[in-house]
């Protein structure tokens, strides 16, 4: 069984061509996988991954001479076969100052009740000038239920960037297509049954649903991108202090 779960896991986060028959989410992990590799080459050095769970993109930062994965311990899911290193109280990052070079989240900033305390210790512990590479979700359901508290547009992003000095080196709006619809209509899906059915058979019973959403939402790649409604965000950002 956890042989199994560690293999879904790979499969949400790292989705290859098994992915587009089994994850139903496949359209937007794949989108977020893509835009993490695309700009893994701004991380580099000593990097803390905040909110790291199973660190699913570690081997995509070539630059790193130390990755350490930092999470904390009261979250919408276990940690059982997570690989984290370090644990902290959600407030303080438990590091010195100029910590680190390069510092990455990815799905975190929605599950943070305090943005400005959070910014402040991203501030504390990366070094002068060093790289973040973060995604940021826009159109997505509520999840790690009860610990989903915001959702952010690009421009309100930008302000809490910019009042916590951080500079948008890079910026790329994700599933601008009409792909996300058919995204959308996988998540429903899964989280209705999921309701009723119980363990891994309400994943069994959604994968005929899901092929054909993918599919089509692959078909729909050629019809004209909306950037006003989209999935997620791709930044790299500067510490400017």
């Amino acid at each position: 069984m956890m042989k199994i779960k560690a293999y879904l896991l790979q499969q949400m986060f790292r989705p290859g061509l098994t992915a587009f028959f089994i994850n139903p989410f496949f359209l937007g992990k794949s989108a977020m996988y893509i835009n993490v590799k695309k700009y893994s080459k701004f991380i580099s050095g000593k990097t803390l991954d905040v909110g790291s769970g199973s660190k699913p993109y570690f081997n995509l930062f070539a630059n790193v001479t130390t990755y350490i994965g930092m999470d904390i311990e009261q979250s919408g899911h276990t940690h059982e076969i997570e690989s984290i290193d370090v644990f902290y109280d959600g407030e303080t990052f438990p590091f010195e100052e100029n910590s680190f070079d390069s510092l990455v989240f990815f799905e975190v900033l929605e599950h943070v009740f305090n943005p400005d305390t959070f910014f402040k210790q991203i501030s504390k512990v990366v070094k002068p000038g060093g790289n973040c590479l973060v995604t940021i979700p826009f159109i997505w359901g509520e999840h790690e239920q009860p610990y989903d508290f915001a959702r952010y547009s690009s421009f309100g992003l930008k302000h809490m960037f910019d009042q916590h000095g951080f500079e948008i080196i890079e910026h790329k709006k994700y599933l601008t297509d009409f792909r996300l619809i058919f995204l959308l209509i996988n998540s429903y899906l899964y989280t209705v049954f999921k309701k009723y059915i119980p363990g891994y058979l309400a994943w069994v019973l959604i994968l005929p649903f899901s092929i054909i959403n993918n599919l089509l939402g692959l078909i729909s790649y050629i019809l004209p991108k909306n950037e006003d409604l989209y999935f997620g965000n791709v930044y790299v950002l500067k510490n400017k202090k």
